[in-house]
């Protein structure tokens, strides 16, 4: 089965690339002051991740369909929001950011071998969505070891249709 065009673009960005320990803010390193060799492993992590959720697997379907529903359920909301009796034109330019599916931040942590260790999706409302999520991230291999010395967690944002 293939996904919807939209889906089938979903790509994940590198947002930043976050230190170790319980305490995220202490060892952030931002993504325009990590080292060139962080980043291109971070982008070698967001390739991964674009091809596990653009698949043809049960969680990668279930999983889009939830994301299509929740950007459908935004531009409703707006639309409800709008009142129909004040005569405002609607926004097609809004509509159409409205209607793009969310973005969500992942952290993710991998080993030695570059095996997706754990993984924490945020903004997850939905306990099948992050189930899927989780499954579809935690079976990825980068195949390649991280950097010495790269922080973790490393942070991506997973976008529909993002350039990387």
């Amino acid at each position: 089965m293939k996904l919807p065009a939209r889906i089938g673009t979903l790509g994940a960005t590198l947002l930043a690339l976050i230190g170790t320990g319980t305490q995220a803010q202490a060892g952030t390193v931002a993504a325009d002051e990590a080292p060139q060799a962080w980043i291109v492993y971070a982008q070698r992590v967001s390739q991964q991740f674009q091809i596990a959720l653009a698949g043809d697997s049960v969680p990668a379907q279930r999983f889009s369909a939830w994301v299509d529903e929740r950007a459908s359920a935004r531009l409703d909301a707006a639309r409800t929001a709008t009142d129909p009796q004040a005569g405002t034109a609607t926004d097609t330019h809004a509509d159409s950011e409205l209607a793009d599916p969310p973005t969500f931040r992942v952290r993710v942590w991998l080993d030695r071998a570059g095996k997706v260790t754990r993984v924490e999706p945020e903004d997850i409302d939905d306990d099948q969505a992050d189930a899927d999520l989780r499954s579809l991230l935690l079976a990825q291999a980068v195949g390649a070891s991280p950097p010495r010395g790269m922080k973790q967690p490393v942070v991506v944002r997973l976008a529909p249709g993002a350039e990387l």
